[in-house]
């Protein structure tokens, strides 16, 4: 599907753009690399603040331990229009955190569950066909145009690995600092950003170029 290009403002260069959040805090029980919890939500915090301000609309997976902090930054704005678009697998129907459901019961989010497949069950390397299908849906509704990538385990590779084939995908930007596998798609940021993601952690600066830096792809010529 090829890429449609809202209309732009000055305050609002994201126009209703939908602009796609990988993000987790690791379960260290399961991850054994480097992550720092506390970096990872004041990405994660940043990063939507800065994307929401600047119009567009997040679409996420909304893992558990996200889905408050998006919640919490979401609310922050007027109730005009669902601001966070949440996709999960209707494997987790019994196991959904009350965050999760507030996006849609409090109008600043729409919430999608997607059927799981037959088998699968809510147990991690038992759920991966059903996590697929939500994320192929995910992307083939939303058609995010650039992913934010912060912490994370393997769920994050594969979100990356889903998206980037994609003809709508115009950046991917992905944090070091805060660990997690995000940390290992930094050498696939843009070149003119990738050292401060990369290194960096003054994170609304940090988003604040990234906005600059999807406005100008949205259109070179601005």
């Amino acid at each position: 599907m090829s890429l449609r290009i809202l209309p732009m403002t000055a305050d609002r260069p994201l126009n209703m753009q939908r602009i796609f959040l990988s993000a987790s805090i690791p379960d260290s029980e399961r991850w054994e690399g480097y992550f720092d919890a506390r970096e990872i939500t004041d990405a994660v915090v940043a990063a939507a603040r800065s994307i929401l301000t600047a119009g567009g609309i997040l679409v996420t997976g909304a893992h558990p331990t996200i889905a408050p902090l998006l919640l919490y930054v979401a609310a922050e704005f007027p109730f005009n229009y669902p601001r966070v678009i949440v996709y999960q697998s209707g494997i987790f129907d019994n196991l959904m955190p009350s965050e999760t459901l507030r996006f849609q019961e409090s109008g600043v989010g729409i919430l999608r569950i997607v059927s799981p497949v037959e088998g699968d069950t809510p147990v991690p390397n038992r759920w991966d066909s059903s996590l697929l299908r939500m994320r192929e849906q995910m992307f083939d509704q939303t058609n995010p145009i650039a992913g934010i990538y912060v912490g994370g385990m393997k769920g994050i590779r594969q979100e990356f690995n889903l998206m980037v084939r994609r003809e709508s995908v115009l950046r991917t930007y992905a944090l070091g600092a805060p660990g997690g596998e995000a940390a290992s798609l930094v050498n696939l940021v843009p070149d003119s950003l990738r050292d401060m993601l990369a290194t960096g952690n003054v994170y609304p600066t940090i988003f604040r170029k990234v906005v600059e830096d999807l406005t100008l792809a949205i259109s070179p010529n601005r």
